[in-house]
């Protein structure tokens, strides 16, 4: 493979072709069976195919021709927001357009070289505030502590800044400009800073705990936090605006900031996004449409398998994949499919949360309750 950039706007984007595998037994059999593993809430025709889905609290947000919020027990429309289907941008938060806190969520919107953070409440999309950004303006993302922490070019200089619910700045963290570009992650008061090392700050104030500089020639992207554990993906940049090609996958103690495992792709490289973890397993998900499952305790290979997903979800101890013949369950520490697969013919984008799972396909959005 030559050397490319890397798409930075969806999770699995691969080919959903031949190697695609073939699902034995009914759909039907989980719409009607009161006691299967999975029950649909409800079908709707959606107008335009989604780019996006997130799936938060009671509400899922949909990105398309605009931002929707539907209500997650019955899919009725609650609010649209009509902000052009090409201006929301991902920035650096992995392939994530929203981000989502208790009552709130974040979308970043770019024309141009402007930027703007937009943070409004999920149950009625009204906006909270509006923060324009001019220059550089990477990931931003909602916290547990309801501040939105956005990578951003300041009169201090580049780095990470802290807002209330007001979009007032409070605290910022100055980062030498060659460190970036930053992708960020939180699980409660840790906010992890993905860069040419992986850091921890303290979500309240900034004040940093503990940094690991990435191995020889790579850089950290794509980070998420999974109990103690910081999961990583190792990026090799090949040009001077910041193209790269994803090469590894590193689990680092959340605690201690030690690197616990690495896990080099073989003979090949890994597409873009947070590796999702299901169980006890981390997924390497291939540009070739290769699974691999990953023990999170010591990063052995349990298991691989060609699958061409569209997209997957972890929820609990299952692994989801969106296929042309519907979505499938996994087993993550097998990598066996389980039962029948969801009647979800086309399914390209999945959102879970709880107990619930979100499916886009073809020109319907559906939602599941998983037992």
């Amino acid at each position: 493979m030559g050397e490319r950039r890397l798409s930075r706007r969806g999770l699995l984007l691969g080919g959903v072709g031949a190697g695609a595998l073939a699902i034995a037994g009914g759909g039907a059999w989980f719409a009607s069976r009161s006691d299967g593993p999975a029950v649909m809430l409800w079908r709707r025709p959606m107008a335009v195919q989604a780019d996006a889905l997130h799936l938060a609290g009671d509400t899922l947000l949909v990105s398309g021709n605009g931002v929707s919020g539907h209500a997650a027990g019955d899919g009725t429309v609650r609010w649209h927001q009509d902000v052009g289907r090409n201006t929301i941008s991902p920035g650096r938060s992995g392939t994530a357009l929203f981000t989502a806190d208790r009552d709130a969520f974040a979308v970043r919107t770019q024309t141009g070289d402007s930027a703007v953070i937009q943070v409004a409440g999920l149950a009625d999309g009204a906006q909270r505030w509006r923060r324009p950004f001019e220059g550089y303006l990477g990931s931003t993302l909602i916290t547990a502590a309801g501040t939105v922490v956005a990578s951003a070019d300041a009169a201090g200089g580049r780095g990470l800044g802290g807002f209330d619910a007001t979009g007032q700045r409070w605290w910022q963290s100055v980062q030498a400009a060659d460190q970036g570009p930053f992708d960020l992650a939180s699980d409660g008061g840790t906010l992890v800073v993905a860069a040419r090392e992986l850091a921890a700050h303290d979500v309240a104030d900034g004040t940093r705990r503990w940094g690991v500089a990435g191995p020889e020639g790579r850089v950290f992207g794509r980070p998420a936090l999974h109990g103690g554990v910081v999961v990583a993906l190792g990026m090799r940049y090949i040009d001077e605006d910041f193209g790269y090609r994803n090469l590894s996958v590193h689990a680092v103690d959340a605690a201690a900031g030690e690197t616990r495992w690495t896990y080099e792709a073989p003979g090949g490289f890994l597409l873009d996004g947070p590796p999702p973890v299901a169980g006890d397993t981390v997924v390497a998900v291939h540009e070739s449409g290769l699974l691999t499952g990953l023990e999170l305790r010591t990063g052995r290979e349990r298991w691989s398998s060609d699958r061409q997903a569209t997209d997957l979800a972890a929820l609990g101890g299952r692994l989801f994949l969106a296929l042309p013949e519907g979505v499938v369950t996994l087993d993550p520490a097998t990598g066996q499919a389980t039962g029948a697969a969801l009647p979800e013919r086309d399914a390209y984008r999945l959102a879970v949360s709880g107990d619930r799972l979100a499916v886009a396909a073809g020109d319907i959005l559906a939602m599941y309750r998983i037992r």
